[in-house]
Parts: C-alpha cells; structure tokens; sequence
C-alpha cells in the first residue's frame, strides 16, 4: 500500500500541522532550514516577510512572519507518537543536527529524509548509515541548467548512496519513475494534489510515499481502492 505524507504549508502556520498530524496520513512532512543563530526552523521558503531566513535571528523571524515559525524540535513533538515524520532538509548544514533530533523522538526507522543535495545525502548515509534518505529530484526543473540532470537522475542517485528517489510528479508521469524501479529504487512523489494523479499513483506499485497538500483526499482515495 502506498503510503501518504502530508504536506505542511508556510501560510497555515501551526494549525497546518496539527491538520497535517490529525489526518490519519502515516507521514508529516516539514521544510526544515536555519536561521542566522543557527536555530532549526520548519519553513519552505528562503526569505521571511521578504528578508532572507538565514540573515535573520529567531526572534527576528518570529517577529517578521505573520504565523508562527516552530522550531523543528517543536514540530517532531507534535508529530511524535502520531504519525512518522517526513524532513526535507532545504539547505546545507541541516543534517547532523535535524537528523539526531529524529533519531531521539522517532528512532531510525520512524522518519524519512529528503534533500536535493547528493552531498547530504552522502553526508548523512555516511554518519548515520541507518537512517532512510530520498534524492529529491525534479527541482530544478524550474532552474537554468539543471533540468536535463533530472531527467536522468540515476548516477547521482546512486553515488549519493541514496535508498530512495523522491520524484516531482511531472517526472514521474514521463519516465523517470520507471528508470527508478528498474533500477531497484522506491520512489516517494510530489507534490500532488490533484484527484486523477492521485488515483494513478496511488494505484501504482512502484510509488512508496504519495506526498500531498491534501492529505484526507488521498486517504479516501485509497480507502475505496
């Protein structure tokens, strides 16, 4: 059965991840990046009210954002003992710190890590071999030059020591997650929200984790087959 992540919007603030935690899916995800004091942060995007998040110090984030900004730690309290947590690292320099603060609340095999680095990823595969990381792949589809890349994913995948690939779901429906079975990788897909998408990949035997927005509609989805 495929699994489900929900996903946690900036703009829904906490109450988004309490929504996220009482859904029933089996993961949260949470977008984790640092602050300018070095605090873990759950935030998807760069800048916080238009100013760069790793300029700022925690109060000053917590001060500029119009919701509030838990810090990871936070965060795994919420989600612990409910569903397992989904960390998708934003940045360099995340890794160690988020990853031991997962082990303390979820053990290893109670969370997922995600990065489109294939430097965190080996970083992380060498210190901490247990622990289960995706190469996030498809985000730069949207960047000059590195598009091309991600439409044959497999070497970086592979040298990354990466146990699983986490696909943008353009890629997944135009090849790309059949190169990954193939080659023997479960895929986590994202970020898909709309209803046909979810049926076909919920469907599909080779997609491991469907990561969405809408989290209760993938589980009725999936309930009624």
């Amino acid at each position: 059965m495929t699994a489900i992540s929900a996903h946690r919007r900036d703009s829904a603030g906490l109450t988004g991840l309490h929504d996220a935690v009482a859904s029933g899916a089996e993961y949260v995800e949470i977008d984790v990046r640092r602050t300018a004091d070095g605090a873990l942060v759950v935030h998807h995007d760069r800048t916080v009210a238009g100013v760069p998040l790793n300029r700022c110090p925690y109060s000053r984030v917590r001060a500029l954002a119009s919701r509030p900004v838990p810090l990871v730690a936070e965060a795994l309290e919420i989600i612990k003992e409910r569903a397992r947590a989904h960390l998708d690292l934003k940045e360099h320099g995340c890794e160690h710190e988020t990853v031991e603060l997962a082990l303390e609340s979820f053990g290893g095999d109670g969370f997922v890590v995600t990065t489109r680095e294939p430097a965190s990823v080996a970083l992380i595969k060498r210190d901490f071999p247990g622990v289960t990381v995706a190469l996030s792949v498809g985000r730069g589809l949207w960047e000059r030059g590195t598009a091309v890349r991600d439409f044959v994913p497999l070497r970086a995948v592979r040298e990354s020591g990466a146990d699983m690939v986490a696909l943008n779901h353009r890629l997944a429906r135009v090849g790309v997650l059949r190169q990954c079975a193939r080659a023997g990788f479960p895929a986590m897909v994202w970020t898909v929200n709309a209803e046909p998408l979810m049926r076909r990949f919920l469907g599909d035997p080779r997609v491991a984790v469907l990561i969405t927005d809408r989290p209760s509609t993938a589980l009725r989805l999936r309930a009624h087959g």
